[in-house]
């Protein structure tokens, strides 16, 4: 018990105990806790702080954070994984391409024919060089042979670099090029190829093939590989889209630690680039649906200004009426349903190109706009390649074969197919454009 009274403080009655921490701190306790003194010391001198690593978060929040930061890194990957294998398959599909229109323009040039019988002053004989889309044919697969060549060191940087996206954006847009220069040499031969087997009866213009039959066949066979190196430029183009698509992660969500301020201004660049990104993706949203509305009107002018050509001459006979229509051509035929197609497939497009507009980043109906109109491309630019090379030959004739020229007689309707031909290559020129754009936006920032 303390009796006494210290720093003036009455302490009677109370049982406490006065003392001294070792610095210099008094406590007063019970007696029940007087050892509490030494024992707190000791603990306090026994007890050893330790600073925490430095990659260690200080709250549980940013767990979050690593978690996501790790499955970004693991998502990365497998993103880098799945492009270099489609890297090595549009490597693979070059070559093979290669291959194809090489074996194409050979066969092409070295096709030849001359028959076993001849007279004095003339020798029958057929080559390519006497038909000037045969002559368009060896020279533009030739072209497209190169280029495949010149692309691969750009395939070989997609493997080794799979991420990267400026090889693949170039070949992408190369692809798109010289897919409709294959398309319109292989529809312009096809067109003639046709001619020389079947003739036409409307103009005069005798088939030929069954003189010579071998001739024929090599050009035919050089058509075929032509086309399939169309449909492999189709497949190049495709994965050439797959591979400039590059995901993003979403930014991390608002915590209450000091250092989640970081990521928080990390939130905020990330969404004004999405921001930008947004409004530069709604202007090219904007011109693509402009330019599929003056595609629409290109088209729909093409396919009917073929399909309302036609012309009779005013002289005429008892039994015959000279008269030239586009139903007098297959190839005519084929182009007014061609484009007729190719107007409707437009229009009907119109609709995810206004859905672009409103959602700008939007994946979905850019990528579906971008496969269709790959597709479709190659049917406009057939169309368009085949008339132009009937148009050239009424135009011109073919004395190699006898097949005169008709627009010495039916001038007006001449002039008309050949507008529908001008506007049908200005439509692919539009549909280029198109993919372009659409390639382009569906590069993801």
């Amino acid at each position: 018990m303390v009796k006494n009274s210290i720093l003036g403080l009455d302490w009677t009655g109370l049982d406490c105990t006065l003392g001294f921490s070792l610095n210099g701190e008094a406590y007063i306790g019970s007696d029940a806790d007087a050892n509490y003194g030494p024992k707190r010391m000791a603990k306090e001198s026994t007890t050893i702080d330790v600073g925490e690593p430095s990659t260690i978060t200080k709250s549980s929040s940013h767990v979050v954070v690593d978690q996501k930061k790790k499955k970004g890194f693991v998502a990365a990957a497998a993103g880098g994984g799945y492009k270099r294998g489609l890297a090595i398959f549009d490597f693979l599909l070059r070559l093979a391409a290669i291959g194809i229109t090489i074996g194409a323009s050979s066969v092409m040039f070295t096709a030849e024919e001359t028959l076993p019988f001849f007279t004095q002053f003339l020798q029958f004989q057929a080559g390519y060089d006497d038909f000037p889309t045969f002559q368009f044919f060896v020279i533009s697969i030739a072209i497209v042979a190169s280029y495949l060549v010149l692309s691969l060191p750009f395939s070989i940087v997609s493997i080794v670099r799979p991420l990267a996206v400026v090889p693949r954006l170039i070949l992408l847009i190369s692809d798109t090029v010289v897919l409709t220069l294959t398309t319109a040499a292989a529809a312009a031969a096809a067109a003639i190829v046709y001619l020389a087997h079947n003739g036409n009866a409307n103009t005069n213009w005798l088939p030929i093939c069954q003189q010579f039959g071998d001739f024929c066949q090599a050009t035919s066979t050089a058509v075929v590989a032509a086309s399939i190196s169309v449909v492999f430029f189709v497949l190049l183009i495709k994965m050439a889209k797959e591979s400039t698509t590059i995901e993003v992660g979403e930014p991390s969500t608002v915590t209450k630690s000091t250092s989640h301020v970081v990521v928080d201004e990390k939130k905020k660049k990330g969404f004004v680039a999405a921001t930008a990104g947004g409004g530069y993706k709604r202007g090219l949203a904007i011109f693509d649906f402009l330019l599929r509305l003056a595609a629409i009107v290109t088209t729909i002018t093409a396919s009917s200004v073929m399909y309302t050509a036609e012309e009779t001459l005013p002289f005429f006979t008892q039994f015959l009426q000279f008269q030239a229509g586009y139903d007098d051509f297959a190839t005519f035929q084929f182009f007014v349903i061609a484009i007729a197609m190719v107007a409707s497939y437009l229009v009907l497009s119109l609709p995810f190109s206004i859905v672009t507009i409103i959602r700008p980043l939007a994946a979905a109906p850019r990528l579906i706009l971008l496969i269709s109109d790959t597709v479709v491309v190659t049917l406009a630019t057939s169309a368009a390649a085949a008339a132009a090379a009937i148009v050239y030959l009424a135009h011109n004739g073919n004395p190699n074969t006898n097949w005169l020229p008709i627009c010495q007689q039916f001038g007006d309707f001449c002039q008309a197919v050949s507008s529908a031909v001008v506007a049908s290559s200005i439509a692919v020129v539009f549909f280029i454009i198109l993919i372009v754009i659409s390639a382009i936006a569906l590069k993801k920032h």
